[in-house]
């Protein structure tokens, strides 16, 4: 009877230590793996919010409004779009023929639009009364 008794000690022992063993040690056959993440590309979500135009597109827009005997000149290679999203923004507010583009396609495409304001001579060809005002527009 002692080695019976003994066996079970032993066997009890062993079993315990098993038990903390499996207890400590990380189990994977039993969890589910943690899930990994994937990368997905997803489209990006639609932008809330326009792109807000340079201030100086807006000032120019604001005073072509203010005021129905100036004209605005835009000169730069890329006039012509420039003129064409201001007379998007102004939404027949202002006429066509009041904002003139002047396209250089020597100059760099990296140089920005200038603004030039004037306003048109009532006197034949002499460009006594032109007054301008410079201001530019960075791409």
């Amino acid at each position: 009877m002692k080695t019976d008794q003994g066996e079970g000690v032993v066997r009890r022992a062993a079993l315990l230590l098993v038990l903390a063993v499996l207890g400590c040690a990380p189990t994977t056959t039993t969890q589910a793996p943690p899930e990994q993440p994937t990368a997905r590309a997803e489209p990006e979500p639609a932008r809330t919010q326009p792109r807000r135009p340079p201030p100086a597109f807006v000032q120019a827009l604001a005073e072509l409004e203010r005021n129905p005997n100036l004209c605005l000149r835009l000169v730069g290679p890329r006039a012509e779009p420039v003129r064409k999203a201001m007379l998007r923004a102004a939404r027949g507010r202002i006429d066509e023929a009041r904002i003139v583009a002047e396209t250089d396609p020597v100059e760099p495409v990296a140089r920005s639009v200038e603004f030039r304001f004037f306003v048109p001579s009532t006197e034949p060809a002499s460009g006594v009364g032109l007054h301008t005002i410079h201001a530019y527009m960075p791409q």
